[in-house]
């Protein structure tokens, strides 16, 4: 009888250790991340946080700092050097975001040092230290922005990171998102990939572009949305709740030498440029296609995603606005309004406001040029 309790008790102790180390193991843990079900509005911000307090965060659920990349240590570090976050997540706490990270980015990020970390003999220690930065800083999640140069140089390291990532992050409450292209995909993302993210921000622009100086126009059409939403949910099969439709809020000036120009400088330009996709060589997306866009996204889709916030013009002709008026309409055809401050029934083109019916002292028309 005493030989029996003996081994019961070392049977007992046995299985309690084994289920103590099953417990600790990154694969074995729960996940215990929250899904967002909300619509969602994910702003971009790229390297210029000391403009957060210029910045409308309450249209925004989410906030991405971009970009960062590892060191050669494998550490995380920010475009620029040593950057500290914290006030800037701080910032967006208080306005009720999720504040994700945003990893590598579509600068060309050094290729040798990632197919470094991603190695099988380097991922895990990576893994923790991207964990370790996610929680020293207070972020909510993690953007895997993998792209351009990257795909094909780390090729078959990527499903596997994917896939760690998400496990350590889901076990402490914290979520992955990724940004990928709007009509197809490099091999390097699998499927087994995709189905990890919890949601996935679509860059629906760049159709065309400055490293394209021969092939002038619009670079983000309306026609490019619904092609990428059927491309995602057709043939990709990702369910649209998961899909956030990017939307730019920049352009083009293919007048040599090609180069980028944000929406502000558009409309300080000239306001009229609002209203339009393209003026001379300028080809970029107006409060009307960015509308357009937003009530798409609205009807088929889970969110909207800005590349990125700090290129909007701040008041009332700001894209990122029309986009919140857009979502807050509800369930209409929304319809651009304008401020009749004189009531002469001409609107001012500078006081736009989206809405399902005219609010009070707002017209449909933009006809008056001294309201």
């Amino acid at each position: 009888m005493k030989t029996f309790n003996l081994h019961f008790i070392l049977t007992c102790l046995l299985t309690m250790i084994l289920s103590s180390c099953e417990r600790e193991s990154p694969s074995s843990g729960t996940d215990i991340y929250i899904p967002d079900n909300q619509f969602k509005v994910v702003g971009y911000l790229s390297g210029g946080f000391d403009q957060i307090d210029q910045l409308e965060l309450d249209k925004l659920t989410y906030l991405n700092l971009a970009f960062a990349n590892p060191d050669q240590q494998g550490n995380l570090v920010f475009s620029g050097g040593k950057v500290d976050i914290k006030s800037v997540v701080k910032r967006g706490h208080d306005h009720g975001l999720k504040v994700f990270v945003s990893l590598a980015g579509g600068g060309r990020p050094d290729t040798s040092l990632w197919k470094s970390v991603l190695s099988p003999n380097k991922r895990a220690d990576f893994i923790n230290k991207i964990l370790s930065f996610v929680e020293q800083n207070s972020l909510d999640g993690v953007d895997v922005d993998i792209e351009w140069n990257l795909l094909p140089s780390i090729g078959n390291l990527y499903t596997p990171f994917v896939i760690e990532l998400k496990t350590v992050l889901h076990q402490k409450g914290k979520g992955i998102t990724t940004a990928l292209g709007a009509t197809g995909l490099h091999e390097a993302v699998s499927q087994e990939s995709l189905e990890a993210y919890d949601f996935i921000n679509v860059m629906v622009y760049d159709k065309t572009g400055m490293w394209r100086p021969e092939d002038i126009g619009q670079h983000s059409p309306y026609s490019y949305a619904e092609e990428a939403i059927k491309y995602w949910t057709e043939e990709r099969n990702i369910s649209p709740d998961r899909i956030v439709l990017g939307v730019p809020f920049y352009g083009y000036d293919f007048a040599p030498p090609a180069r980028y120009i944000s929406y502000s400088e558009l409309i300080e330009e000239n306001p009229a440029n609002a209203y339009q996709d393209s003026v001379d060589l300028k080809y970029y997306n107006g409060i009307p296609t960015i509308v357009k866009k937003a009530a798409l996204a609205k009807k088929k889709l889970g969110g909207v995603m800005i590349w990125e916030i700090s290129y909007d013009t701040p008041g009332e002709m700001s894209l990122l606005r029309a986009i919140d008026q857009t979502i807050a309409a509800g369930d209409c055809d929304v319809i651009s309004f304008y401020k009749d401050e004189d009531g002469d029934g001409l609107g001012d083109p500078q006081r736009p406001f989206q809405a399902c019916t005219a609010p009070d002292g707002y017209v449909d028309n933009r006809d008056d040029p001294d309201d």
